[in-house]
């Protein structure tokens, strides 16, 4: 089973969140989320990531996403923020997915309107990872984002 999380720097806060799988295949936040107010450590990231990574499921009904709340809105409204488009200014965002025991680990570019768009050639795929091997390809791959 693939699960999926990402984990975004915005103003100085870690915002690590995950994501799930609906029968329709399509990708949704699923309202799991952590905020790391402190900076920190490589080992206590890679941690948060994969309790995310652990909440990811599959198969979960597809929501009516018209006029309803943000399935984002839960670390929308943790922040005090009003919309995805206010969050994503200045935010940078990393995806982080699993299949296996294997992580992949992508930097991405902030796209504006069109999202974070995945660069793919700068992902790392790493075998088995521990929590502070994943921390350390987390960190690096936030560098590499903008």
């Amino acid at each position: 089973m693939t699960r999926l999380a990402g984990l975004d720097l915005r103003r100085g806060r870690h915002v690590v969140h995950s994501s799930s799988l609906t029968v329709d295949g399509l990708w949704i936040a699923n309202g799991v989320f952590e905020l790391l107010d402190d900076s920190p450590g490589d080992k206590e990231l890679g941690a948060a990531v994969r309790r995310m990574l652990d909440a990811s499921r599959d198969g979960v009904p597809t929501p009516d996403l018209r006029g309803g709340p943000s399935l984002f809105a839960p670390v929308l409204d943790a922040l005090g923020l009003r919309s995805w488009a206010t969050y994503a200014k200045g935010a940078v965002h990393v995806d982080v997915e699993q299949d296996g025991e294997d992580v992949l680990v992508s930097p991405t570019r902030n796209g504006g309107r069109e999202g974070f768009v995945g660069l793919t050639e700068q992902s790392v795929r790493l075998a088995a990872p521990d929590d502070e091997e994943l921390g350390v390809a987390l960190r690096a791959a936030l560098g590499r984002s903008s």
